[in-house]
């Protein structure tokens, strides 16, 4: 396995990524779509009689084309955006200085913390059938949330993964947190379509 992820790696890492990201991404949106089914006021909740007699993860109840949305911005970011994205904060600030590590994080953070989020969140509703203008005050709403949480979870992951983690396995790491990032974001932007609703 590990040398198949190896060749894989430096054969076509962009598919790899690629792939990880979807898969991750939709598995994401699968479990945010649990804890919605299971949370009274979300989107597609159950009653408290209904949702303590479901299983963990009924597929037949999934908003199959919310997850395959979620899948392809996990792709799309893990495939193509995360690559390029540390490839040029490498460039910029190379090596594991203190200094340097700072600053990728905080460009990191500033860049796919703000448009990155944004991009995602309306994707997500927009495939979710809202029009420009809900997609708009959603993000309005959601933004100064998801952002101070960004800090939370990506601020020390940055700091690590920066210092660390070699480039070529950055994606794959970034990949794992992302899985929670992505139950998160998934799980706001529906969460937040149900209240307007």
């Amino acid at each position: 396995m590990r040398r198949w992820l190896d060749r894989s790696l430096r054969r076509r890492p962009q598919l790899l990524h690629g792939f990880i990201g979807g898969t991750l991404g939709a598995c994401g949106d699968a479990i945010a779509q649990t804890i919605e089914r299971r949370r009274p006021g979300t989107a597609g909740a159950a009653t408290a009689g209904e949702a303590t007699a479901q299983p963990a993860l009924e597929l037949s109840s999934m908003d199959v084309r919310r997850a395959a949305g979620a899948a392809a911005l996990g792709a799309f970011f893990s495939g193509l955006v995360y690559p390029r994205v540390y490839a040029v904060l490498d460039a910029r600030w190379p090596g594991t200085t203190a200094r340097a590590v700072c600053s990728k994080t905080a460009a990191d953070i500033a860049l796919l913390g703000t448009v990155g989020n944004s991009f995602s969140i309306g994707c997500r509703l927009r495939i979710g059938g809202e029009q420009l203008p809900e997609v708009l005050v959603a993000l309005r709403d959601t933004m100064p949330a998801v952002l101070l949480n960004e800090l939370r979870v990506w601020l020390p992951y940055n700091l690590l993964a920066f210092r660390l983690v070699p480039t070529p396995v950055r994606p794959a790491t970034t990949s794992l947190v992302t899985l929670c990032w992505q139950v998160y974001i998934s799980w706001t932007a529906h969460h937040h379509q149900a209240r307007v609703a």
